[in-house]
């Protein structure tokens, strides 16, 4: 018996593509949860569809390959920060309001050191797929840097490298996402407004 083409679906392709369901967000979510948890090289596809409840075919019809995969979770939870960091930005009645908001999601999401985590899966990257996570987290420090430059032409900070400032201010985030910063304060608003006061107005008796 001739079995219908229309029904076919390739090998590993999982049935909630057909219905439009999100299976690569799905996939996507929980491979980046796993590598900001647990590093790249601990993290296999298989634990990765387990997650999912999907089967490892599933993961390569999406994706090519583990480093393609975490090139596109790495750069998607870039562009996730970005979209955020830009309109939380964009609402705030001023300055420090701002970063303010920013640094409280930040903060309120923990994440890996993105340093320590590209250098352990760098040698399992292209070249290519190195620049791409580089250009979507750099997307990220021109936002801040645009904020900061437009707050120094209104005369709110000193003239100063705009580009070091939000390279600066999201190092900050990332100690304070550290487990014993975290532990410390009561809440990510309390160590928000710490940070964005230290990074603001620094810690000399003025």
């Amino acid at each position: 018996m001739k079995m219908n083409t229309d029904s076919q679906r390739s090998p590993g392709r999982p049935k909630q593509a057909e219905d439009n369901l999100p299976v690569q967000e799905i996939i996507l979510q929980t491979a980046a949860k796993l590598f900001m948890e647990h590093g790249y090289e601990p993290v296999s596809l298989q634990q990765i569809a387990k997650a999912c409840n999907v089967s490892k075919p599933s993961i390569y019809y999406h994706f090519t390959s583990k480093p393609e995969l975490f090139k596109i979770a790495v750069t998607t939870m870039f562009k996730h920060v970005h979209q955020a960091t830009s309109r939380l930005l964009r609402e705030a009645d001023n300055l420090e309001t701002g970063l303010l908001h920013v640094a409280e999601a930040r903060l309120a999401n923990p994440h890996a050191e993105i340093e320590t985590l590209l250098r352990e899966a760098e040698r399992y990257l292209s070249e290519k797929q190195i620049e791409e996570i580089r250009a979507a987290e750099n997307k990220i420090y021109i936002e801040l840097a645009d904020y900061f430059k437009d707050a120094m032409d209104n005369n709110l900070l000193r003239s100063n490298n705009s580009m070091l400032l939000a390279q600066t201010f999201s190092t900050m985030m990332v100690i304070g996402n550290k487990e014993d910063t975290l532990r410390a304060h009561d809440s990510t608003l309390n160590l928000g407004k710490e940070i964005v006061e230290i990074f603001l107005r620094g810690t000399m008796v003025r």
